[in-house]
């Protein structure tokens, strides 16, 4: 057994917090205020063939993995050069290997989180599996080669089948009027002249989705897009990738195919009015999940990832696993584009007005603008594996009211592994949103704001989750005025909220349409009643006489439970298991004015990034990275999504 190598505390140059001045924050304490509610400490090392714990294993070649993955705060998996089984290596965005004393970046130091609330983050496209080609520095496949040069009037359809897989249908810059959904079904990337002034426009007349990737829509959830589910004969357990089923229940899956992997609701689990967006109704904790290979003597299926969540075999859970039985399409594209006039086709929740991701792995949407002219969810990730959604500009709704689907990116029905990263989102009910999303799923780096409601009194979530299970997520190094989690339609948990800035201040004006400054609901982080193990590490949180935009009232309690107080941290009551389970450490807030470490928890070292192994490639030069931190100095610097917001 070989036992993975651990970044042990204060090993480095530079470990020790540094506090900071910067935008009129006060120099900083350390504190000792808050504990932890969770006791679980768990190490990041673990032990094992191909087993978890810090970076790339030891153990295993070629990627094999034959053992119990142990518990770490990176990624698990043996392999060589992570290329193959699963021992992939953390997504970097095309930067170099490693940055942190000559190891990655994003090894927690043990203790720092608890194992049992997170996963090992490793989102979006790892390989260009397709063509064989290097990433480019965004994280994405590079395509060069022009299959079809359509004008517009030209029927764009007609040119994206024409085109083999790997190509790139160029538009020109003007306006393409459309009264069909343009359809992506198969690896083309459709490419336009640019997403802003002078590039090229998509506009949709009539219902429906303007583009569409992948086939489905919301049916992409249910029952009926998949093979009768067979059950999981042993546990799947968390940072593994081998599902156990039984020689008699293998044959119908093979390598390629997506599946899903979903168990019985247990009490922790609040449900509420959300019966949709399931495989099955009760089977709220779910994920995506890609096969790597079948042994049908041994009657194990393994997964091209490992495992975010234990699927647990006996009853009451009774895990089971579905294959999906419609065409899964991979390696699309839509990049440089603005979208216009795209509506929802039919009922609340069937599909984007902007563009629809159904049933689909390996694709990516890069530098697409929507705007007020779209009605419903600008962009669905419904079922996807290994999605990418970044630099994007989606602001305003052309429909403002509840249900009215006037959300910015939404992931939904067990969507695993994707990744949100760079984008700016304003101007919707909920700019970014989680639907029984899948785990391992990161939204990074992003401008998140101004999310709309009736009163514009009243301060809505720029990060939120609506319909149970959100689990096993990241939200990493954004600007959200106000995150957390509601219960409006079921509860989430084991969420991660880590070196973001929650100021609780919108940008003015708060709310599209409204020059009201907002009175109620004034909060960083909002964990409603129900909601459990979320982990709150690194953050900047609250407002001040220095950072008051003039939208709220500056933040003035610490901790409130059902109160209208301006608030640093809210929960629905007090004594709840959203505040009794949160593991809450070394955040900086303005109303302590100082960092706030949990009593019983010595780690005192913030690492960059959960899910970065170094600086990423795109980041602007010249610019900090990491941006936002209680250890930095100044605390907040500059987020590029909020610096090219300030241009649009």
């Amino acid at each position: 057994m070989a036992i993975l190598h651990q970044r042990k505390l204060a090993t480095r140059v530079g470990a020790a917090l540094v506090l900071a001045t910067g935008l009129g924050l006060p120099t900083v304490s350390c504190g000792s205020d808050d504990k932890p509610s969770g006791t679980a400490k768990g190490g990041n090392t673990g032990t094992g063939t191909g087993g978890g714990g810090s970076t790339t294993s030891t153990g295993g070649t070629n990627g094999k993995t034959t053992g119990t993955a142990g518990k770490g705060q990176t990624n698990p998996g043996g392999g060589t050069n992570g290329t193959s089984g699963n021992g992939t290596v953390p997504n970097d965005g095309g930067a170099a290997p490693t940055d942190c004393d000559g190891m990655p970046c994003n090894m927690a130091p043990e203790g720092l989180l608890n194992p049992e609330y997170t996963t090992n983050w490793n989102p979006g496209i790892l390989a260009d599996t397709q063509l064989n080609a290097p990433l480019g520095a965004d994280g994405l496949p590079v395509r060069t080669m022009v299959c079809a040069s359509p004008k517009p009037g030209d029927d764009l359809n007609k040119a994206i089948s024409g085109c083999t897989e790997g190509q790139v249908v160029q538009l020109a810059a003007g306006t393409y009027k459309v009264s069909a959904s343009v359809l992506i079904k198969k690896g083309v990337v459709l490419r336009g002249a640019g997403s802003g002034d002078g590039g090229t426009i998509i506009e949709k007349t009539g219902g429906g989705s303007v583009i569409q990737v992948g086939d489905g829509e919301d049916q992409t959830c249910y029952s009926g897009s998949f093979d009768k589910a067979v059950a999981l004969t042993a546990n799947a357990t968390k940072e593994t990738s081998v599902v156990t089923v039984g020689a008699a229940n293998v044959k119908g899956f093979k390598a390629g195919d997506l599946a899903l992997i979903d168990q019985v609701d247990d009490a922790t689990v609040q449900e509420g009015d959300c019966d949709v967006f399931k495989r099955v109704d009760k089977r709220s904790i779910s994920e995506r999940v890609e096969i790597a290979s079948v042994d049908a003597t041994a009657g194990t299926i393994t997964l091209t990832s490992p495992l975010h969540w234990t699927f647990k075999s006996a009853s009451p859970y009774l895990a089971q696993i579905a294959r999906a039985n419609g065409a899964v399409t991979r390696w699309a594209g839509v990049e440089n584009l603005m979208l216009k006039g795209g509506t929802n086709p039919d009922y609340l929740g069937k599909a984007a007005g902007g563009i629809e991701i159904s049933n689909a792995a390996n694709c990516w949407v890069k530098d697409v603008q929507t705007d007020g002219t779209i009605g419903g969810t600008h962009v669905n990730l419904t079922g996807t594996y290994r999605v990418v959604v970044r630099d994007g500009y989606f602001h305003h709704s052309a429909n403002y009211g509840f249900a009215e689907d006037c959300y910015g990116i939404v992931l939904r029905c067990g969507a695993a592994d994707n990744l949100i990263e760079n984008n700016v989102v304003r101007y919707m009910n909920k700019p970014l949103m989680m639907n029984v999303s899948g785990g391992g799923n990161v939204m990074g780096y992003n401008y998140a704001d101004n999310s709309w409601a009736d009163p514009p009194g009243f301060q809505e979530m720029s990060i939120d989750n609506h319909c149970s299970f959100p689990h096993m997520e990241l939200m990493e190094g954004n600007v959200a005025p106000h995150m957390g989690s509601a219960i409006t339609h079921g509860n989430a948990g084991y969420l991660t909220y880590f070196r973001n800035y929650a100021s609780s201040q919108f940008a003015p004006p708060a709310v599209a349409n409204s020059t009201a400054k907002q009175t109620g609901n004034i909060i960083a982080i909002g964990l409603d009643t129900g909601n459990l193990n979320m982990t709150v590490v690194g953050n900047v949180l609250g407002s001040d006489a220095a950072s008051d935009l003039g939208t709220a009232p500056l933040s003035n309690a610490y901790k409130c439970y059902d109160s209208d107080d301006a608030c640093i941290l809210w929960f629905g009551k007090k004594g709840d298991i959203a505040d009794t389970s949160m593991w809450l450490h070394g955040n900086y807030d303005t109303v302590n004015k100082k960092v706030m470490w949990a009593a019983d928890n010595a780690v005192r070292e913030i690492p960059p990034s959960l899910y970065l192994k170094a600086k990423p490639a795109w980041w602007p030069a010249g610019s900090a990275w990491p941006w936002v931190g209680p250890d930095l100095t100044p605390m907040i610097g500059k987020l590029p999504a909020q610096e090219r917001a300030k241009t649009l």
